[in-house]
């Protein structure tokens, strides 16, 4: 997960976290805004419009919330809308410039409100695939830019996972960004000037490229040496000219991802927090029991609820291990919770929950769990609760591990949950494993052992160990998974050694 969160609170449904004032002005102060538009398209509490108070140029300030939404920076250049980014649009012959920290959450929020907008925007830039707020934030900034002639700048703090990361559809991203914009400088932001973000954060500077303004080109900034093709070549980060192509983890011929291996993967299961999963310890038949009498209590509340969210003294939800009950955040969680119950008594009937067949294993880190898995639930749930559609006997691996996250590898019998640290574990049928492997991959493979293809299980695990998969984790910020191109025998594996 990208911050340290609440994970039903409205900050993480919004994805909102604020910007530190110093850090605002710091970024303000080195930006020119001769003759632009300058637009914050969630300006949250207002640090950056406090930082650009003593700009003269026309401003907009976006800001979804009603709840944080004030008029206090309003003045005769600054003009303060209550409403969605998406909604928002404008035509002008001058140059935009946006600024600001766009919120950042997957699932984006405003799939909920304006997927069939996201869909089409994604589509007419070719970016499929992705989920996250803070990439819809930038499309709809450049299209926004692109429909005023293509002059303007984006000045973003974002995660720096969203460059960094080497999935397939992220890299179409980053593909889009070099076709689009200028990468003119990159600079480090400090995780601690943000409350409850745990990611690397960094202050991006785009500067779009033009479409009728042909004098703007490349040339603007010779430290980025462009090549003939006027190819962006290198990008300022930290103040360093690096390879750009390196920065953004795009090219990278030495290296074969999950996704050119397996056909298909499987993310696992989400089931909803606390209440649809059994404690540690806990019998099936024991959940069950639990769970039935939760939902059959049609007058509960949360005094109650705390005492049936137990198993000998335990919960599933960490929050709850230690704390006492009347403390303020145990008492929201559990308001949460019961909204939860309530939810589910309303289109649930009690012979759902006796089925038996409806709990189901689950691996939860190094453990064996029970969840109550029902495709009902789907249509009418308000609150996190995805299913793995192809539980099965399977292989395990992270998909998208951090610099500094815990790893799983390994089998289970049933189901895994997703949420098992680094926060998405994808899973491959065991049985028939040849059928799902890539032609490419199958090729690579006999190419460079007469080992039977079953054992890629095998040699993934054997991979997940060595200093070569920690370094590109510390090289990628957030690396989906991959293994090394070149092959490593099992001569070599068999004497434990690191590539």
């Amino acid at each position: 997960m990208i911050e340290k969160k609440n994970t039903q609170s409205k900050k993480y449904v919004l994805g909102q976290y604020w910007t530190a004032p110093d850090v605002c002005a710091d970024i303000v102060n080195n930006i020119n805004f001769e003759n632009s538009i300058v637009i914050e398209p969630s300006f949250g509490t207002g640090n950056f419009l406090h930082a650009l108070k003593h700009i003269n140029n026309q401003k907009i300030g976006i800001e979804l919330d009603d709840e944080i939404f004030s008029y206090q920076y309003a003045d005769a250049n600054t003009k303060l809308l209550n409403q969605d980014f998406y909604d928002f649009d404008i035509k002008t012959n001058k140059k935009l410039i946006f600024i600001g920290n766009p919120p950042y959450r997957t699932p984006a929020y405003s799939l909920g409100t304006h997927k069939d907008f996201l869909m089409r925007l994604t589509k007419k830039y070719n970016v499929p695939g992705i989920r996250e707020e803070a990439v819809f934030f930038i499309l709809h900034t450049i299209d926004i830019i692109r429909n005023n002639g293509g002059y303007g700048e984006i000045h973003y703090i974002l995660p720096e996972a969203l460059l960094k990361n080497n999935s397939k559809f992220f890299t179409r991203f980053k593909q889009f960004l070099k076709e689009q914009c200028i990468f003119v400088n990159i600079r480090t932001i400090k995780n601690t000037a943000f409350d409850a973000v745990s990611q690397d954060l960094v202050y991006l500077f785009l500067d779009v490229k033009p479409v009728i303004h042909q004098d703007r080109s490349l040339f603007f900034y010779p430290d980025l040496e462009p090549q003939n093709d006027n190819v962006q070549k290198y990008v300022l980060f930290n103040g360093n000219k690096v390879l750009l192509d390196d920065y953004l983890c795009l090219g990278n011929d030495d290296i074969i991802p999950f996704q050119k291996i397996f056909k298909r993967t499987y993310l696992g299961s989400v089931p909803c927090e606390s209440l649809l999963m059994s404690v540690e310890g806990e019998s099936r038949e024991h959940f069950q029991s639990r769970l039935i009498s939760i939902i059959n209590d049609k007058n509960i509340d949360i005094e109650s609820l705390y005492d049936k969210l137990q198993f000998k003294g335990k919960f599933h939800l960490k929050i709850f291990s230690g704390a006492l009950k009347s403390d303020a955040m145990i008492q929201k969680k559990l308001q949460i919770i019961l909204s939860y119950v309530k939810n589910l008594q309303t289109y649930l009937s009690i012979q759902d929950f006796w089925n038996s067949d409806c709990y189901k294993e689950i691996n939860v880190r190094n453990g064996i769990r029970y969840y109550f898995r029902c495709d009902k639930i789907k249509k009418h749930k308000n609150f996190v609760y995805e299913l793995n559609p192809n539980p099965c006997r399977s292989f395990y691996f992270t998909g998208n591990p951090s610099h500094s996250s815990t790893d799983y590898f390994g089998f289970c019998n049933y189901d895994i949950n997703r949420n098992v640290s680094p926060g998405a574990n994808r899973t491959v049928p065991v049985d028939n494993v040849e059928d799902n492997l890539t032609d490419s991959f199958k090729a690579w493979w006999r190419a460079n052992t007469d080992e039977p293809f079953y054992n890629i299980f095998e040699y993934i695990m054997y991979v997940a160990k060595t200093d070569w998969y920690k370094q590109m984790k510390r090289q990628n910020k957030r690396f989906y998974f991959a293994i090394p191109a070149e092959f490593i025998p099992k001569e070599v594996r068999n004497l434990k050694k690191v590539v």
